[in-house]
């Protein structure tokens, strides 16, 4: 729980420099078992780098001084923030479509990473799975050479026994304070478009989501959509056996 908190908060700024990976329209789904295996999926787009094509392109052009002329600066932070993002994400370039065709070559050899296609302007269709047992935490994505990862799906083992499952994926990004007042944040809706499905034959300590009897016996099945998320951060509690 801690580490959430702890990694989420850098994470979160980053986004807004387009430095890590982030979801678009996407299906996903969880399955734990009461002994502790699982199987995930996700099947849908992720974005590396901004999603404007003007940010893609450099947001420095036409920065002007007071009297109106070209200050150089917009340039200088462009440049900045293109090279702490290649230092962020293992020397991948975001604005540059062909570093960026190649990361997705380099992912597509990975485990787990079943399909890759990219779509051009940093957007991926990707197919990912992955099943093993929940004996240490479960992060959905995570890309070795990143310095960070924004963790999309995540699941903790805790002390006591159960895990924590968390989907920040369908959390609001982080809002750039307005000119009038730097406290307001603006509501915005998920990161994420799309569902994702938790699946378990275990106890339900808690959730804060949609629950319904799944189609195995003493199965549940708990969903957070993006088109009616959560108040609060999409969170489920599971008590797995002894």
């Amino acid at each position: 729980m801690t580490f959430i908190r702890t990694a989420l908060a850098p994470c979160l700024a980053l986004l807004l420099t387009g430095c890590l990976l982030v979801p678009g329209q996407f299906e996903a789904e969880l399955m734990i078992t009461p002994d502790g295996e699982f199987a995930f999926v996700y099947d849908g787009e992720i974005r590396v780098g901004p999603d404007d094509e003007q940010d893609r392109s450099g947001s420095g052009a036409g920065d002007t001084d007071v009297n109106g002329e070209d200050d150089g600066m917009g340039a200088a932070i462009d440049a900045g923030m293109e090279e702490a993002a290649q230092i962020f994400m293992g020397g991948l370039n975001p604005r540059d479509e062909d570093s960026v065709r190649a990361f997705a070559e380099q992912l597509q050899a990975r485990r787990g990473w079943d399909r890759v296609d990219y779509l051009g302007a940093g957007l991926f269709d990707v197919d990912y799975s992955v099943s093993g047992r929940l004996d240490r935490d479960f992060f959905f994505p995570v890309v070795q050479d990143f310095l960070l990862n924004f963790p999309m799906v995540a699941a903790v083992p805790l002390d006591d026994g159960s895990v924590r499952v968390t989907v920040p994926a369908l959390m609001p990004p982080p809002s750039q304070p307005s000119s009038g007042d730097a406290t307001r944040e603006e509501e915005e809706g998920p990161l994420g478009s799309g569902t994702f499905t938790l699946r378990t034959t275990a106890e339900i300590v808690s959730t804060n989501g949609a629950v319904s009897s799944g189609e195995l016996p003493g199965e549940t099945v708990i969903r957070w959509s993006s088109d009616d998320p959560p108040e609060e951060r999409p969170e489920a509690i599971i008590r797995l056996e002894p």
